[in-house]
């Protein structure tokens, strides 16, 4: 699937059941009934879950090392985490060290989770902490190691560095990070990827009590 589709889930209820279907039937697939002559039928879409980095600027983004959420992720994928500035480039820092990617590759940075934003109003104090962290602190000239100074590194420093009060205490380490904005956002995704994959699977996917 290209990541310029956007695969919205669709969901119904009918038959006791929320149905969910990626395109609206002309007949409930349940049982046959034309969905026009119901007088409660009211589809909806249900959220994507999904951003393009370079269209969110002063974030902080998550993404599959490898892949794409919708088709890659399991509970054991490992993540790569990265900054946009304000004009949406990806600065991050991965094995080969620090990069700052303008026009990023959709394939890779076209389906992520935005796990924090800031407002407009912090977009001059973000690029400016961007370029301390990266001047200031040398990341330019450090080496990546996958397990002492990785990605998750790079980003908590610049967090540190920004002094954000609204995610100050989440910010101590790695794992109280992971715990109070990693997870909440995956788990949401999770439930959405499982949803998709089962349509795509079976062509609908009908549960009583699912959402």
């Amino acid at each position: 699937m290209s990541v310029d589709d956007e695969p919205h889930i669709i969901c119904f209820k009918h038959c006791s059941n929320h149905v969910f279907v990626l395109k609206v039937p002309i007949r409930c697939p349940l049982c046959n009934q034309p969905l026009e002559q119901c007088e409660k039928f009211l589809p909806f879409s249900l959220p994507y879950p999904f951003s393009n980095a370079s269209q969110s600027p002063c974030s902080v983004v998550l993404r599959p090392a490898v892949g794409d959420f919708l088709s890659d992720f399991h509970n054991n994928t490992n993540l790569h985490i990265a900054l946009t500035d304000s004009q949406g480039a990806i600065v991050e820092f991965d094995s080969p060290g620090l990069l700052r990617t303008r026009n990023a590759d959709r394939k890779l940075w076209g389906q992520c989770l935005l796990i924090l934003s800031v407002p407009e109003a912090w977009f001059y104090h973000w690029d400016s902490t961007i370029q301390r962290l990266i001047e200031e602190q040398g990341w330019q000239h450090r080496i990546y190691d996958d397990e002492k100074l990785n990605c998750y590194s790079f980003v908590l420093a610049f967090l540190r560095l920004l002094l954000y009060e609204p995610i100050a205490t989440f910010i101590d380490n790695a794992e109280t990070f992971s715990r109070q904005l990693i997870v909440p956002k995956t788990t949401q995704a999770a439930k959405y990827i499982t949803i998709y994959r089962r349509i795509k699977q079976f062509g609908i996917l009908s549960e009583p009590d699912l959402l």
